[in-house]
């Protein structure tokens, strides 16, 4: 079993037991499929787990989640809401400049090598050219219309993870160059590069390791199969940090096992991860968000003053975190001070009081 220290670092030969969203969450992913295929929580006949998050319906109220962020090439701030994209001041936390789309539930947001962003929504995904708000292409050949996460590999192609599987396209024109739809699982919750190369991809059921090359699954994460995982990070080492809605794991890239959790967080909701070129670990979840140390497995801080205590998604830039949560966007810096140690608050940016 996974030791019951702050942090574990072995692993025994015994059966372990493991309970594993992310987002965000793949770690990326990006055909037009009838919405009517997409996953509905009306539909007594299908089985949707309860931490997996559904859209609610705009006309309904004024939605507040962040559920994705970005920092484009020429340092603006822009965030995809259930409301719509949206470009923000970030000193002034005003919204400055939107972009209409075809549906304004955003769940996905990447900004591919030319400039152009890629809009991930639960029907649809777009290529936007974002100084004109233009809308360059329609992907139309995914494994389905409702995007959970988007990627970019080092060829330049974007990787679209849907809840029915994974796509490979083109950048230039949407051209499908891969299928996935039977990934295990199914639903690409997030993706992410890691230093080598590989693709890893959360699932509803573990954790798998994909050539982009071949488009083929190399391995799959003992351990943290039959878990949900729904978010990911690469820690400076290289090693991966995967979210589940129980724990956050640790995975050596280059074995492909389970080294070592964070037990201070055993129990909690994990949606998002973010590492931190020191070495630390940002971690947000249902309940809240925490830096813990990667070493010995503490929690160095909590993080209050959120928008929201629920927590989407995170993302590091330059010395600050921006913090995607179901109420708003917030920041803190990186460096937190002695004083901000074991509590810490963050600036909330933009809420839709604003």
């Amino acid at each position: 079993m996974l030791a019951a220290k702050k942090i574990s670092r072995t692993l025994s030969s015994t059966l372990i037991s493991v309970i594993v969203n992310v987002t965000s969450l793949c770690i990326v992913t990006h055909g037009v499929v009838n919405s009517a295929n997409a996953i509905n929580p009306n539909k007594p006949n299908v089985g949707i787990p309860t931490n997996i998050r559904l859209a609610r319906n705009p006309a309904s109220n004024l939605d507040g989640r962040v559920s994705s962020t970005l920092i484009d090439y020429r340092g603006r701030l822009w965030i995809g809401t259930w409301q719509g994209l949206m470009q923000i001041d970030q000193r002034t936390g005003a919204a400055v400049n939107s972009i209409s789309l075809p549906n304004s539930t955003v769940t996905a947001l990447l900004e591919d090598r030319r400039g152009y962003f890629w809009v991930g929504t639960t029907s649809g995904l777009y290529q936007i050219e974002p100084s004109s708000g233009k809308i360059e292409n329609i992907a139309i050949q995914l494994s389905s219309s409702r995007i959970l996460s988007l990627a970019m590999d080092r060829a330049g192609f974007i990787w679209v993870g849907t809840d029915q599987g994974l796509t490979r396209i083109s950048p230039y024109n949407a051209e499908t160059y891969a299928r996935m739809p039977d990934l295990p699982g199914t639903a690409a919750n997030v993706m992410q590069f890691d230093n080598a190369g590989n693709l890893w991809v959360g699932t509803l059921n573990g954790l798998v390791k994909i050539n982009p090359g071949t488009a083929k699954i190399t391995a799959r994460i003992p351990y943290v199969s039959g878990q949900i995982v729904q978010a990911l990070a690469v820690g400076p080492s290289g090693k991966i940090w995967a979210g589940t809605p129980r724990n956050v794991f640790e995975i050596n890239p280059k074995t492909n096992k389970a080294i070592a959790r964070i037990n201070a967080v055993t129990g909690r909701d994990i949606v998002a991860l973010a590492s931190h070129k020191n070495g630390e670990l940002w971690i947000g979840m249902r309940d809240g968000l925490v830096l813990a140390n990667t070493y010995n497995g503490a929690i160095t801080s909590s993080i209050y003053n959120l928008p929201s205590s629920s927590v989407i998604n995170l993302l590091v830039y330059n010395q600050q975190i921006w913090i995607g949560t179901e109420d708003g966007l917030g920041k803190i810096n990186t460096q937190l001070k002695k004083s901000e140690i074991p509590n810490a608050n963050a600036t909330v940016v933009y809420t839709t009081q604003n």
